[in-house]
Order: C-alpha cells, then sequence, then structure tokens
C-alpha cells in the first residue's frame, strides 16, 4: 500500500512474529500499565474537528497505511518468560470506528469524542492505537486519534496525525501515499541502548547521575491525602494562561541570566516549591529527548526520557542566580539525558523509589511544524487547516495525561503566548490545593522576571492585598515555609 517495504517486515529486518525488547521508558510506562490497566493517564491523544464530508472508505485506507509505514502502531505488548516484549504484526491490527451521533447538540459531540480518549487500552489485545470518528451530520464530525504513550511522543503524535492527513488525501486522489520510507525503527533504538547501558560509557554515565544526585531527594509538596501504596493514576487539570507581560518579559529575564526561557521558568517553580515546602536541596523531573540522529526523524515512538534535575537553595539565592543554576542543570541533564531515568531509581524493598514526583515540561508549539494549527488560548478548537476539500482543526485537549506523577506542569509555548497545565493526582490533592499552587507560581514567575536580582527568600507567598489568597496545599495544620 505504501510502495515501500513489505508490511511484514520493517526497515531494518524485524519480522512480524518477533518478540522485540523494549526500551527503558517503554519499560517503565508499562509496568505503570500493569499496575493501573484502567487508567487513561497514558493516553496520548490529537482531537480533530472536521467539516465536510468524510470519505469513509479513504480514511480507513489512510489508518491502515498508517500502520503500515509505522511498526510500533502494528504492535501488541505482552509478558514472554517474565519480561514485557513488543510483538510485532504482519498486518494492521486498528481499524477505523464509525459512530453515529444524528442531531447530536455541540456539547453532545464534544463530550462522546472527550469519553474515547480516557477509554483504557488493552495492549496485550488490542495494541496501542485507536481511531474513532464521531459524525453528528454528513458534514460535521470529529475525528479521534488516540495511542498509548508507550508508542508515542509528542513530535510522533504530530507525525501520526500528518501523516494520516496525508495519506486520507492521497486515497481521496486516487493515488496511493508515497512518502518517503522510514529508514529507521524503535526495535533498532532499543537494541542500540541496550547496547549503550552495558558498554565503558553507558557504566560511566551512571556513575555521573549517581555522583549528581548524592544526598538530594524528592521535592514533597504537603499532600491533601497520603499517597497510596498502589498508584491509580487518576487525575485532573488546572489550566492557567500566564499574563502577557509576565510571558513577554521572560526573554529578556533569561537572557540577561545567560540561560534559556524554559530554564528560567524552571527556576521560578523550583523557587516556589522551595518557599513552599521549606526544602533546599530537592529534585524534580525535566524532559530529554532520545529522539537523535537521521534515521529516527520520522519514526514513530517515545524518545523521551524524564530525567532529575536538582535544585539547591540558599538564603542569599536571587532568581537571577537560581535560573543560571537550574540552566546549567538542564544542560547537564541534557548531556547525560541519553540515560534511561527509570534506571536511576534506588531499589527498594517494595521496588524502585522514585526520584521525583513532579516534573515540569515545555511544549514549544511555536517551534514545532505541526499539521495543523495549534487551539488559542482559551478557544475551544484552532483555525482550520484543509485537507481534501474538508476543514480540519485542533480540539482543545489540554487535560490529558492525567495522574502520571503528583503533578505534572506543561508550558505550552503557542504564538499567541504561554499556557501553564497543571496535571495532578487526583488520590493525594484536592482541586483546590493546586489551584492555589497555580495561582502561587504565576506570582512567583512575575517576581522573578520583573525583579531578577531580588533574593527569592524575600518574595512574599501570597499576594500583599489578598492575604487569604495564599496557597491551600497540604492537610490540616500544614504550610509554608515562610
Amino acid at each position: 500500500m505504501t510502495g515501500h517495504a513489505t508490511p511484514d517486515r520493517t526497515a531494518t529486518g524485524a519480522t512480524a512474529g518477533d518478540a522485540l525488547p523494549l526500551s527503558g521508558v517503554q519499560e517503565e510506562m508499562w509496568t505503570a500499565y500493569r499496575s493501573a490497566p484502567g487508567s487513561h493517564a497514558y493516553n496520548a491523544v490529537w482531537r480533530l474537528r472536521i467539516r465536510g464530508t468524510v470519505d469513509v472508505p479513504a480514511l480507513e485506507k489512510a489508518v491502515a497505511a498508517l500502520q503500515e509505514r509505522h511498526e510500533q502502531l502494528r504492535s501488541l505488548f505482552v509478558e514472554r518468560d517474565g519480561l514485557p516484549r513488543r510483538v510485532l504484526l504482519d498486518r494492521p491490527h486498528a481499524r477505523l470506528e464509525v459512530r453515529d451521533l444524528p442531531d447530536a447538540d455541540e456539547a453532545t459531540l464534544y463530550e462522546a469524542s472527550r469519553r474515547e480518549t480516557h477509554e483504557p487500552f488493552r495492549l496485550e489485545t488490542e495494541g496501542p492505537l485507536r481511531v474513532v470518528l464521531f459524525r453528528r451530520s454528513a458534514q460535521d464530525a470529529v475525528l479521534v486519534p488516540t495511542a498509548h504513550h508507550i508508542v508515542s511522543d509528542y513530535v510522533s503524535r504530530s507525525m501520526m496525525v500528518g501523516d494520516l492527513l496525508r495519506a486520507y488525501a492521497d486515497f481521496t486522489a486516487g493515488r496511493v501515499p508515497e512518502w518517503a520510507p522510514v529508514t529507521g525503527s524503535y526495535a533498532e533504538y532499543a537494541e542500540e541502548e541496550a547496547r549503550y547501558l552495558a558498554s565503558p560509557a553507558g557504566r560511566a554515565t551512571a556513575d555521573r547521575w549517581r555522583s549528581a544526585l548524592a544526598g538530594s531527594a524528592p521535592a514533597e509538596l504537603p499532600l491533601d491525602r497520603p499517597r497510596p501504596v498502589l498508584r491509580a493514576l487518576r487525575g485532573a487539570t488546572v489550566v492557567r494562561h500566564l499574563p502577557a507581560d509576565v510571558v513577554d518579559a521572560l526573554p529578556d529575564a533569561a537572557r540577561a541570566a545567560r540561560t534559556t526561557p524554559y530554564a528560567y521558568a524552571l527556576a521560578a517553580f523550583q523557587a516556589f516549591v522551595h518557599r513552599w515546602t521549606g526544602q533546599d536541596d530537592f529534585l524534580l523531573g525535566v524532559p530529554a529527548s532520545n529522539r537523535m540522529g537521521r534515521r529516527l526523524r520520522d519514526v514513530v515512538g517515545c524518545f523521551l526520557n524524564t530525567v532529575p534535575v536538582r535544585a539547591r537553595f540558599t538564603p542569599g539565592t536571587t532568581f537571577r542566580g537560581a535560573a543560571a543554576e537550574a540552566g546549567r542543570e538542564v544542560t547537564r541533564c541534557l548531556v547525560d539525558g541519553r540515560y534511561p531515568g527509570a534506571r536511576l531509581k534506588a531499589p527498594t524493598a517494595g521496588g524502585r523509589a522514585p526520584l521525583f514526583h513532579m516534573a515540569v515540561f515545555l511544549v514549544p508549539l511555536d517551534r514545532m511544524k505541526l499539521p495543523v494549527p495549534p487551539v488559542p488560548q482559551g478557544a475551544p478548537e484552532g483555525p482550520p487547516a484543509t485537507c481534501a476539500g474538508l476543514r480540519v482543526s485542533l480540539v482543545d485537549d489540554l487535560a490529558q495525561q492525567e495522574g502520571q506523577l503528583d503533578l505534572l506542569l506543561r508550558l505550552e509555548q503557542a504564538p499567541d503566548g504561554i499556557t501553564a497545565v497543571f496535571s495532578y493526582d487526583t488520590d493525594v490533592f484536592d482541586r483546590a490545593s493546586i489551584e492555589g499552587f497555580a495561582d502561587g507560581f504565576t506570582r512567583m514567575l512575575r517576581a522573578a522576571v520583573t525583579e531578577p536580582a531580588r533574593q527569592v527568600a524575600d518574595v512574599p507567598l501570597a499576594d500583599e492585598h489578598d492575604p487569604a489568597g495564599l496557597p491551600g496545599l497540604g492537610g490540616a495544620g500544614e504550610g509554608p515555609a515562610f
């Protein structure tokens, strides 16, 4: 169908039926999946609003072609001899499902498609991909391609949607897709990672990580409820659109500190965590991408590696000093980011102790080649792109991948500003606590960009005009460290 490799063999020679080893991040996600199989915390979604008449047979062919092109999407995940493995299938497994909602109003259409994004996967039998088309009329629909994070990251999600739309356009025109062949494979990547871990270079990297993390501990926000022994991976989301004047001032503040805007925002987050918890030395998670080299450029897979970054504060630490230190730490993490973060956890009687309970990610939408334009702040959907006579818009899906950690902050940087997305574990936090934390972070970031030479210890945690607006984190009797 693609005009290139036959569907039962990858570019690097893996054959249908082969039980292939997982990468480090895939092993971590498999463990999370097995511990909470009913969770949707690792569902990666782009909902697409479609206006115009969909050629269903062409879309069915496009879904099949997408899986033929990307071997990860036509795989099952199983355990063989006690080890997790990926089994490559000889043909596309996922099929387009069409669900008609005649005469549904806007709210009903959105809610039905949203519920689909929360359906858990059955990786052993159904695979990691679902594609559902919700039609409320012949001219109005929502297309929901959902992939499990075990085979996808943000770049892969964008590639998948782009390839799906491109294949649909070709099939409606009577053409077979003639995209360039994918020259690498995720199996190749996983094998190379295993060789690296066993090599002298891998062992030296592990030693550097152990040295860099020695004596530190995860940041521990006061919880509303004790952390359960077995996580259910349930969550919710609080969204804050950062003030325009703060976003505008961020690049200059970062430049003066000789670091990046991301590192500067990370430092403000670290500063607020330091003030709220009283911890002077702690760890948070940051993302590193292992999608390196031309062979992996067009490979769909999870190349995300979340690694620990260390924060240290003294009574005299300024925002500018904290930002410079955060920049150095992020650079160090990126240099050694090839080493899987999951392998750095300390063994315990119950498994492995986590290195962090919170993470801060940057999603640079303004610098990515997206197949459809991003959603403007506060809008339900983005401006349309055209595809084979259809108008295709991205639906707002900020609330996804919830409950993976105590707290995950995504900074989504779009042309119209930066949106701070706080996804949290509802087993340990109430919404009011995270709303207070989100507001407190916004105040701290404002102080960081407007008064970079100010000492972090001197910044009030509450708005001086609203002392009652202190973040409500923690159970009874718990409060901030002033």
